[in-house]
């Protein structure tokens, strides 16, 4: 899967962050990048499976995990049915697993930080568990520069330790832990420091309620994909044992069990409120349910004493069947999606299995298109490729502008090009009395002239590229040349 499709528009936006390394970026810390830039050998091998490379390791590493948790609860059982429910997790697979995100290495030192706390806590604080503690907390810098939301772990942590053990409070370690963390983490301060915390006020916007009334939409919207991401029985599975724990089925396994539960449910109540008034993505909150598989998995334990039960063959027949269907329809459309729903015929706008189809039909098309016109002398060589939005922009920059002498800039304000305003002064800005090119796409269709803050010229009449899937035109680009800038904004 890693390597047969297409990289959606957030992968592609990572990719970025490996091209035009930093100490952080505007939307998350570096580390994405970084192991983007590790498992390519900087970029050496830079086709869609070493782009995804550290997912897929990620969603291996972590299934071992999940074993070794599981087992810390109880027994090696334990640890398979958790492997199993990872397994079967779409955000576990496919998710974290095939995709690159933030979320892939986030969910490797997240996971192993809960590893050697629950090890860490199991008994007196001699001199291994101090060291499991210290270690922990090196996990957590790395999870930090993953991703912000690891302060939920960091949480869970200070939580059971003020219930269960406050003993630690009074060691060197606990402290010398979270003056590592601080020090993994000073790159991402230093960055903002820089750039006026546009990092962190970026986040905090994306958290406060952005409506005054509760929108329904938002909220079924983010409660479905949930549902979906976890794996509807997963999620039946989680919420069951949930309800068990707070009936004091768990009373023997309780300590343990409480670091799970108070790093996931905070993380997972915080972005469902904030879906009754703001418009949010399922994968927000992706960990607080992988954090609480182990604890379905004990449950299961306590339950069924069967190498597969009906629950796990359920929710993998689910991941196989849904799978299946997702890649036959990137492949062929064979559901009319635009039968279904009120869209243009013909424009692919509808069809969300087409983020990542296509593009490499752009790449190969529209380099064969310029260079026939830098041949003719129609457009300067290495124009540069200018868009509206931090996607489609990194998606042009990894399939139109990658191998070539040409670069992309985006055109907007910061909340709509993100880190393209620092890839812009990479490449020195938008210069007066130059040419360059646009591309658009049927999916999401912009007239150059949208572009309020560029006013070329001449805007000449596009050439048309039809990105064919099953020998029929899926959807469309759109390439414009551009002709002398007159004025920036």
């Amino acid at each position: 899967m890693a390597s047969g499709f297409c990289l959606g528009n957030d992968e592609a936006y990572y990719y970025t962050y490996a091209l035009y390394p930093a100490l952080s970026h505007f939307d998350h810390p570096p580390m994405v990048g970084w192991v983007i830039q590790l498992f390519s050998l900087n970029l050496t091998f830079n086709n869609e499976i070493f782009i995804r490379l550290a997912a897929v390791v990620a969603g291996t590493v972590n299934t071992w995990l999940m074993y070794c948790i599981g087992k810390q609860l109880r027994d090696e059982l334990t640890g398979w049915y958790a492997a199993l429910l990872y397994s079967a997790s779409i955000y576990g697979f496919v998710i974290v697993g095939v995709f690159i995100l933030p979320d892939s290495p986030q969910s490797v030192f997240w996971l192993s930080a809960i590893l050697l706390l629950l090890k860490a806590f199991q008994g007196e604080i001699d001199a291994t568990a101090k060291r499991r503690f210290l270690l922990a907390g090196v996990f957590m810098g790395l999870a930090f520069l993953s991703k912000y939301t690891t302060a939920y772990l960091w949480l869970g942590m200070i939580i059971y330790i003020l219930i269960y053990s406050r003993k630690w409070l009074k060691t060197k370690v606990f402290y010398l832990a979270h003056m590592v963390m601080a020090l993994m983490f000073l790159p991402v301060i230093i960055w903002n420091a820089q750039n006026g915390f546009v990092s962190f006020l970026f986040h905090s916007g994306r958290v406060e309620p952005g409506a005054t009334s509760f929108t329904p939409d938002y909220f079924l919207t983010e409660i479905l994909g949930e549902a979906l991401y976890t794996n509807p029985f997963i999620l039946v599975l989680i919420v069951i044992a949930i309800v068990a724990l707070f009936k004091g089925k768990f009373d023997n396994e309780k300590p343990q069990i409480s670091l799970l539960v108070w790093s996931a449910l905070p993380l997972i109540i915080t972005f469902l409120a904030v879906s009754i008034f703001r418009r949010t993505l399922p994968h927000w909150n992706g960990a607080g349910y992988m954090t609480l598989l182990p604890l379905a998995a004990l449950w299961l334990r306590n339950s069924s004493g069967l190498r597969f039960p009906m629950i796990i063959n359920a929710s993998l027949a689910f991941l196989i069947v849904l799978l299946a269907l997702s890649s036959a329809q990137i492949l062929t459309g064979f559901i009319p999606v635009e039968r279904f729903v009120k869209a243009e015929k013909g424009k692919g706008s509808a069809d969300y299995s087409l983020e990542v189809y296509g593009w490499r039909q752009l790449g190969t098309e529209f380099n064969l298109l310029a260079d026939n016109y830098e041949r003719e002398g129609a457009m300067p060589v290495n124009a540069p490729i200018v868009s509206y939005r931090w996607f489609p922009a990194a998606n042009y920059s990894y399939y139109a502008a990658r191998g070539t002498g040409r670069f992309v800039m985006a055109a907007g304000d910061t909340s709509e090009i993100h880190k393209y305003v620092w890839i812009n002064q990479v490449h020195g800005g938008f210069r007066l009395n130059s040419d360059a090119w646009y591309i658009t796409s049927s999916r999401d269709y912009r007239h150059p002239r949208s572009m309020t803050n560029l006013y070329f010229e001449k805007v000449l009449t596009p050439d048309t590229i039809s990105v064919m899937r099953m020998g029929k035109p899926a959807y469309y680009f759109y390439v414009y040349r551009l002709k002398n800038l007159q004025s920036k904004r």
